[in-house]
């Protein structure tokens, strides 16, 4: 079977290999450039871009009042593990609310397990500082049903989030997420 191309002038010409070999690379390398071209921001609107978001994470955390949304979870024993975005840490004013996956050991927990990290309670302490780089650490300490737990947030002028939860009566864990503007 011969494949025939027409040219200009209303010839037929057949397609060899070799032509069929050189306009494909050609053809995925100009839809590449098309694509890249279509979807980059400028330099000057990805720096207004961060520059807002800073912005909005510097303003939530004056208010203390911000949500993380986890999409990493690191137990201290085994591997990383893709949670849903449905869990979240949040704290309103004097108040945390706290819905978090829980994988380690439990040394000492009420029957029936608990509510693990699933619970809202009044903030006991809440400290803030300014890191290198912009980041910000929020460490602040909880209590629930007899466990005292402290969490340390690091949260980065790019809206990335980092969340180490220490625990009296468990294993500490940590998690990564975004902070999501309210």
């Amino acid at each position: 079977m011969t494949i025939f191309a027409i040219e200009t002038n209303g010839n037929q010409k057949p397609v060899t290999m070799r032509n069929r070999w050189l306009t494909l690379p050609l053809l995925f390398a100009g839809l590449a450039l098309l694509t890249a071209a279509c979807s980059t921001l400028t330099a000057a609107e990805r720096a207004q871009q961060e520059k807002e978001i800073a912005q909005q994470v510097e303003k939530a955390l004056a208010e203390r009042q911000y949500t993380i949304s986890v999409n990493m979870m690191y137990p201290l024993r085994g591997t990383p593990v893709n949670v849903t975005p449905d869990y979240s840490l949040q704290v309103k004013g004097d108040s945390l609310f706290s819905y978090l996956p829980y994988f380690g050991r439990a040394y000492n927990i009420p029957y029936g397990g608990g509510n693990g990290l699933h619970f809202s309670a009044p903030i006991k302490g809440y400290e803030s500082a300014k890191g290198k780089k912009g980041r910000t650490r929020v460490t602040i300490q909880v209590e629930n049903e007899g466990d005292q737990l402290t969490y340390n947030l690091d949260l980065f002028p790019n809206g990335r989030a980092d969340i180490d939860v220490i625990s009296r009566e468990r294993e500490s864990i940590n998690y990564s997420g975004e902070f999501i503007n309210q």
